[in-house]
């Protein structure tokens, strides 16, 4: 399963560096958190975390159970 994130806000705090970008997983209430550079950094970071904590086959497991 392809795990599609929708870019929700950018933002950035007073007096620390980066800027953070906050996504959604579509079709969740799932929200990925992280500090990039650019956008292209900020969806590579979100991809690997999706990937480390194995969420897309969580996903793909929901799906095939409803």
């Amino acid at each position: 399963m392809k795990v599609e994130l929708e870019l929700v806000e950018i933002y950035r705090y007073e007096g620390l560096p980066g800027v953070k970008y906050r996504f959604r997983v579509k079709d969740t209430k799932i929200y990925l958190n992280v500090t990039a550079t650019s956008l292209e950094e900020a969806t590579k970071k979100a991809e690997q975390i999706i990937k480390n904590l194995e969420l897309d086959k969580y996903l793909a497991s929901i799906e095939r159970s409803r």
